[in-house]
């Protein structure tokens, strides 16, 4: 389900394309969204 290695020196600009994104913010939002498939599935 990952594409991105998380690695700390890896940006995460490269892989979404746009120089807008930031690596801070697209983690909360990948890790809320792993939390609710995580609520989700073991309910």
């Amino acid at each position: 389900m990952r594409d991105v290695q998380e690695t700390p020196d890896a940006p995460v600009v490269t892989v979404a394309g746009e120089t807008g994104w930031q690596s801070p913010e697209y983690e909360v939002v990948e890790t809320a969204l792993e939390v609710t498939a995580y609520a989700l599935a073991t309910r």
